[in-house]
């Protein structure tokens, strides 16, 4: 029999990513499919591969040809296929699939009759994390079956056909072909197929797996080619719906390719080359010359100029415009009052009115909640609130307002008193308006939001709307809660009432309640003091405990429910009029069959289920939790690796929660103490013979710190205690604070390899009036706080005012900065290492020289979030400070090893030093230009930035040309050696490693391993890290060389992710040491890849093992060398694992056969240092005031 589903793999240079693909095919549950693989002529090792698994499952067909690019490939494919097959796909061959993508999607078909099944599309990233793709976040927000495009626009952008099934009937019908030899060959295939199709299934469900790969079309956009082909494609479409669909499909589907299609190309014009750009005005002028002059005339007003400066050939000024737009995305200025129109700083020539009209949609109202407290049993609320791109006026010209609504009936009027609030520019991504006037506080009296507890109404639900009237105009809003941490707690203003304060689609809301039922109590139950069940107590109100009830638990996410009895006790409750008693059963036997019965795979940490009392009329009534709840803890044994509990918790809107759980710490006490000390106690029954330490986890990037804790108490009844401070965290370079932003709280067991079982702290709700707790500690603001109702995290604010931050802030900085440049210099040295990323480098020893000679210059040191520890004798200077802007234009040394700001300009009498940080292995700066990594906007800087030097030091010989070309550079290039490593040649080198190796606490004759890989562009983790991906086995590794070695792993500094530790002490992450210099000088070994460490190394003469995992994509997609790496390199390049720890067994015979090579390196590349590279630095410094 014909398969159900035919899948076409198209096939071309994909050996790494190939079996991962097909493997995905091979596990699909839908199993009843065929999957026809064409080679594409590739040149590796693909169509073996491929070949294999065909040979392995008789599903899989390989069929070869020349290559002819992903559309032939296809169409090949297809006609390939099994004709009697009912449905298609079509998979790329370095994307994978979750199990049951096919599943759902024939499924959908099967049982609507549509002719395309589509399902949502998850990116793949480098680091191997899923993310949400934002292409497909809105067209897939919801699974709605028989739809179609011309009632779902969003579906426009559902424009690939790797995520979908496509009826064969149907495709046959229309005789679909891909186009060959162009790009982005899905358009003109999937778009008409959207509007052919009779109806079309669109799931929420994730059915694609869509990988990140450097150098990928999707990844550049700056590319002839590209523009030209997806020109070509979207008018083929338009060209399509005017025949076939009529004008209203046609303009509204050039309006979405204005606004995403062709945007996605504009938007790349900064990176692009003067080729590109004519390219882009080209053909996108080709498209919008058929347009209705309607839509363009409908756009939004940025899309509108942008596309009218692209008609008439303005590059000039939309690449100022797209630079703007970039850093103060839909900001300008108004002109007018009754004709609005907006002004823009890049506008240099006259623009229409017609084009610059502002409409309402321009000028929309901001409003933010920053805090939301009870006190004294009110509730008190502070925000901000401006009409956007218009200033906040002064006090009498705008009238603000502020009031809770319910319904249409219910209106409560709010008084608002005006305050200063910093915050509103500094978080308003634009510089042309002042919001910090915009601030508001209230005071809500819950008195006036009660209802009625003998009533009918159960539930009052109060939205609170900002409004402002002003300029002529009337706005208003609900108040956003983006900037909150957590609503604030229930409020109880008595025993019949209660406010919820909840965060709902973002915006604040107040449920005005009736308590129907009470929680009191709970306990073991089962018979003879079993604990085969739980016994809940409580209380209901009289009324409706007269008839039969049963207790009904529901877990929501994935609908598991079931029922337990509830015994009514007869009589009233004495100190409470009105009310019943009653108790519940809940057996604890109901978990487990209901957790085995949710599907296969670990259970999830948390399964909470809600309680409701429901009565006969099938009535349902939540139980609410007035008081602290004892977290219960009942045993429900192991699941796999996990110990279960049972805990009884309050929920967010304070109803009581049940939760199967795995066993998870419960916080009853987080406080300041008196000398600065965040204390944290709590209950957690662990394993004394497995302790576990306390984990702060960066929410953006990753970063970790771990805290020691003790605990205490017989087993199943333990406390912790933890007492920190978080503005002095231990490293392996000294004391440094947590860095700015939220760091998540956990606990982990000691020596786990991995994150998986992190317990959250998590406060009980009893407790969530005593947060947020602030304390400021050495210049910083720290807030102990919740977010997502229970879970404790530490927010770390910035060092810099709010005048210092944001958009607005950072130009009136920059104006000041060239005021400053007409006051006197003075006898300052200011000294920057990455950024003020460290205390190290060039800029640290040319820093040590000139403090030796007692030269009569105060020292300033950059540091980025106090990030660093700068020695005695140093000031620190915050970069981005209005101190650093001063320091900028008034030190007369500047020292740095990075590029300096695109704004400075060295004056007259400045000495400027670039020492850089390194000899260039991989390419850098102009060198660049026209690759896969090039920033376009960066490199259009690079030649103004290099004039601002005066003298560039030169590492070698080898690197003056390079650098030179590399940075434009013409200036005076001073060849005396890296000035960081006079450290290898001074004469207390020995004295210095045995200290460093004391700090370490790296035991007397044990080798030292330092593993110092560099970064990686395409491996993205967010908040400007990048994942480690380290390929080194520690695990094998450590039973391998732990009884005679200590392996440290220095992350770049750009690099985030925790490190496994055994807790033998054999990995040691020495990422936060403050100088890797000395990390060398007690290094046996180095292991690297390709970071410019192995130049400085050399000059020990102690091996090197190269760990090029990965050697072909970094030189060929990724970055690309400046030499021939693997001729040259002095050491084996060893692509495995496996192969490295053998290496690191005896590096001196691994590398014996590299003698020669080494020497030939450390003549190439250590030609010029001496030891004296500072002291010539500074000589050439000290003496820049004697030159012209």
């Amino acid at each position: 029999m014909p398969p159900r589903l035919s899948v076409v793999v198209p096939v071309h240079n994909v050996e790494l990513y190939l079996t991962d693909c097909l493997k995905s095919l091979a596990e699909q549950t839908m199993a009843d499919l065929e999957v026809v693989m064409v080679d594409d002529g590739s040149t590796d090792n693909s169509a073996a591969l491929a070949a294999e698994f065909a040979g392995q499952d008789g599903r899989f067909r390989l069929v070869s040809q020349e290559n002819g690019g992903l559309g032939h490939a296809r169409n090949t494919g297809v006609r390939h296929c099994d004709p009697g097959a009912r449905h298609l796909a079509f998979v790329d061959s370095d994307d994978v699939l979750p199990p049951r993508a096919y599943e759902l999607l024939v499924g959908a078909l099967d049982g609507t009759g549509s002719d395309i099944a589509s399902g949502n599309v998850l990116r793949l990233r480098a680091s191997g994390k899923l993310q949400q793709s934002p292409n497909f976040r809105k067209p897939m927000a919801t699974t709605r079956l028989r739809t179609h495009i011309s009632r779902d626009w969003d579906l426009a952008a559902d424009r690939i056909a790797c995520n979908k099934v496509f009826r064969r009937s149907f495709w046959d019908e229309h005789a679909f072909a891909f186009p060959v030899g162009a790009l982005y060959e899905d358009i003109p295939v999937v778009l008409p197929a959207h509007f052919l199709a009779r109806s079309v299934d669109v799931l929420k469900d994730a059915v694609y797996h869509w990988r990140d790969r450097a150098g990928s079309i999707t990844t550049r956009r700056a590319v002839v080619r590209g523009i030209q082909d997806r020109a070509s494609h979207v008018l083929g479409v338009s060209t399509f719906l005017d025949e076939h669909r009529g004008a209203a499909d046609k303009r509204q589907y050039e309006a979405h390719v204005l606004a995403n299609d062709l945007w996605y190309f504009m938007e790349a014009l900064p990176d692009g080359d003067e080729e590109y750009r004519r390219a882009f005005l080209t053909y996108a002028n080709e498209f919008t010359d058929q347009v209705d002059p309607v839509v363009l005339d409908e756009l939004p007003l940025r899309l509108r100029l942008m596309w009218h400066l692209v008609r008439e050939r303005r590059t000039d000024e939309l690449l100022a415009l797209l630079a703007f737009d970039k850093a103060e995305p839909g900001a300008f200025a108004v002109r007018g009052v009754r004709r609005r129109s907006a002004s823009f700083p890049a506008l240099v020539r006259p623009v229409p009115r017609s084009v610059l009209r502002v409409t309402d949609r321009d000028l929309p109202l901001t409003a933010r909640l920053r805090d939301a407290h009870w006190r004294g049993g009110k509730l008190y609320l502070k925000g901000y609130a401006y009409i956007r791109n218009l200033p906040a006026t002064t006090r009498g010209t705008e009238f603000r307002a502020g009031w809770l609504r319910a319904g249409r009936r219910h209106v409560l009027p709010l008084r608002l008193r005006t305050v200063t609030e910093p915050e509103a520019t500094a978080r308003s991504r634009q510089s042309l308006h002042d919001y910090d006037r915009s601030g508001f506080e209230t005071v809500i009296d819950p008195a006036r939001l009660r209802i009625d507890a003998d009533g009918t109404l159960e539930r009052l639900t109060w939205h609170l709307e900002i409004g402002i009237a002003g300029h002529g105009m009337l706005r208003r809003s609900d108040l956003s809660t983006s900037e909150a941490a957590a609503p604030p707690p229930v409020h109880r203003p008595d025993g019949d009432h209660r406010i919820v304060s909840a965060f709902e689609s973002g915006r604040l809301v107040l449920h005005a309640e009736r308590i129907d039922a009470r929680f009191e109590t709970h306990r073991a139950g089962g018979t003879d003091g079993g604990a085969g069940t739980v016994v809940i107590h409580g209380m209901i109100r009289d009324r409706l405990g007269k008839g039969p009830l049963r207790l009904a638990l529901t877990h929501r996410a994935s609908g598991t429910s079931f029922d337990c009895p509830v015994t009514v006790h007869e009589g009233a409750v004495p100190s409470a009029a009105g009310w019943r008693r009653f108790t519940a059963d809940v057996p604890l036997g109901a978990f487990a069959d209901a957790r085995h019965g949710a599907g296969e795979g670990a259970a999830p940490a948390q399964l909470p289920y809600s309680l409701q009392l429901v009565g006969p009329d099938g009535r349902r009534t939540p139980i609410d939790v007035p008081g602290p709840v004892l977290p219960g803890r009942y045993p429900l044994g192991r699941d796999g690796d996990q110990r279960r509990e049972l805990g009884l918790t309050a929920s967010s809107r304070g109803n009581l929660l049940i939760s199967d759980r795995s066993v998870q710490p419960a916080v009853d006490l987080a406080t300041w103490t008196g000398d600065g000390q965040l204390l944290l106690e709590g209950t957690f029954p662990d394993d004394p013979e497995r302790p576990v330490e306390l984990v702060a986890r960066h929410s953006g990037h990753g970063e970790e710190a771990v805290f020691p804790l003790t605990s205490s108490g017989a087993v199943g009844a333990r406390r912790f205690r933890a007492a920190l401070r978080p503005d002095a965290v231990e490293g392996p370079g000294g004391k440094l604070p947590l860095g700015q932003g939220h760091w998540y709280l956990f606990l982990r067991e000691k020596g786990a390899r991995d994150d998986v079982h992190d317990a959250p702290l998590r406060i009980p709700a009893a407790a969530h009036r005593t947060l947020p707790a602030a304390r400021t500690l050495a210049g910083r603001k720290y807030l102990i706080e919740r977010r997502f109702h229970d879970q404790l995290l530490i927010n770390c604010a910035s060092v810099l005012t709010a005048a210092e931050r944001g958009v607005r802030g950072k130009r009136l900085l920059r104006e000041a900065y060239r005021g400053l440049r007409m006051a006197p210099l003075r006898d300052t040295v200011l000294y920057s290492s990455f950024d003020g990323r460290q205390y190290s480098d060039s800029p640290r020893a040319i820093h040590e020289e000139v403090a030796r000679r007692g030269a009569e210059l105060e020292h300033l040191w950059v540091v980025r979030d106090q990030q660093a520890r700068i020695p005695a004798g140093a000031t620190a200077v915050e970069h981005g400070s209005a101190a650093w802007h001063e320091a900028l234009a008034r030190s007369r040394h500047i020292v740095t090893n990075t590029q300096l700001p695109e704004w400075f300009e060295r004056r007259e009498g400045q000495c400027v030093v670039q020492t850089w940080h390194g000899t260039p292995l991989k390419r850098i700066g102009l060198d660049l230009a026209g690759t896969a990594q090039a920033n376009g906007a960066y490199i259009a800087t690079i030649e103004r930035r290099a004039r601002q030097w005066s003298v560039l030091v030169s590492p070698n010989r080898f690197s003056t040309p390079v650098l030179r070309r590399s940075f434009g550079y013409r200036g005076e290039v001073l060849e005396c050696g890296y000035p960081r490593n006079d450290l290898f040649h001074a004469s207390d080198r020995t004295k210095v490693a045995a200290a460093v190796r004391e700090r370490l606490g790296i035991p007397e004759g044990k080798r030292v391993v330092l593993y110092a890989p560099t970064w990686r562009e395409d491996r993205p983790q967010g908040g400007g890290r990048y994942a480690l991906d380290l390929q080194l086995d520690l695990a094998v590794a450590e039973r391998e060389l732990g009884a005679d070695t200590v392996l440290l792993i220095r992350r770049h500094y750009l690099v985030t992710d925790r490190l496994p530790d055994s807790g033998s002490g054999f990995v040691r992450d020495v990422s936060r040491y403050g100088d890797v210099g000395e990390l060398m000088l007690i290094s046996d070994v180095l292991v690297t890849d390709y970071s410019s460490l192995m130049f400085d190394f050399a000059q020990t003469g102690r091996p090197m093992l190269f760990h090029t995992y990965d050697l072909a994509h970094y030189r060929d997609a990724l970055r690309g060398f400046c030499f021939d790496f693997e001729a040259r390199a002095p050491g084996p390049l060893i692509p495995g694992s496996a192969g490295l720890i053998e290496a690191l067994r005896d590096p001196e015979r691994a590398t014996r056969g590299h003698a020669q090579a080494y020497e030939a390196f450390q003549r190439d590349f250590c030609d010029l240092d001496d030891g004296h590279a500072a002291a010539g630095v500074v000589d050439r410094m000290l003496q820049s005031l004697d030159r012209p």
